[in-house]
């Protein structure tokens, strides 16, 4: 059987901190210059939840988070060097507890910032990513 593309897992996370007004998103913008969550390819053997905390940690430097709850999965195709990849992509709400500094890994991503919930809604790129966003905040206190 022939196979049209490869297949890739992936995790990440919408990560918060703050409490009611005060609430903050994180995005980064990744290597094509576009505003996203923290995500990353599983590594052997590695639970979704598990790839999405390491993920966080190594691209943004955040290792003081507590999961809140699985929000959704996200399917799509793209092309890397010419090959058809069809990727999942499981997405998770996390808190961030404390006031831990970002510290970017600039060999990955671009920049990485705290926003407002509406000023992240409105900068968030790729398609579905607002309405997992939206599902997120609908979950705060």
């Amino acid at each position: 059987m022939i196979t049209l593309f490869e297949r890739e897992i992936s995790a990440g996370g919408i990560v918060i901190k703050g409490e009611g007004s005060g609430v903050k998103v994180l995005l980064i913008k990744d290597s094509y210059g576009r505003w996203t969550w923290p995500k990353g390819k599983l590594e052997k053997r590695e639970s979704p939840e598990g790839a999405a905390l390491r993920e966080i940690e190594e691209e943004v430097g955040l290792n003081n988070i507590k999961i809140i709850k699985r929000l959704d999965h996200v399917n799509y195709f793209y092309r890397r060097q010419g090959k058809l990849i069809f990727k999942t992509v499981t997405v998770y709400l996390f808190k961030a507890e404390g006031d831990e500094k970002l510290r970017i890994q600039l060999s990955e991503i671009q920049d990485g910032r705290w926003f407002p919930p509406e000023e992240a809604l409105r900068i968030i790129s790729y398609k579905g990513a607002a309405q997992i966003l939206k599902k997120a905040l609908a979950l705060l206190p």
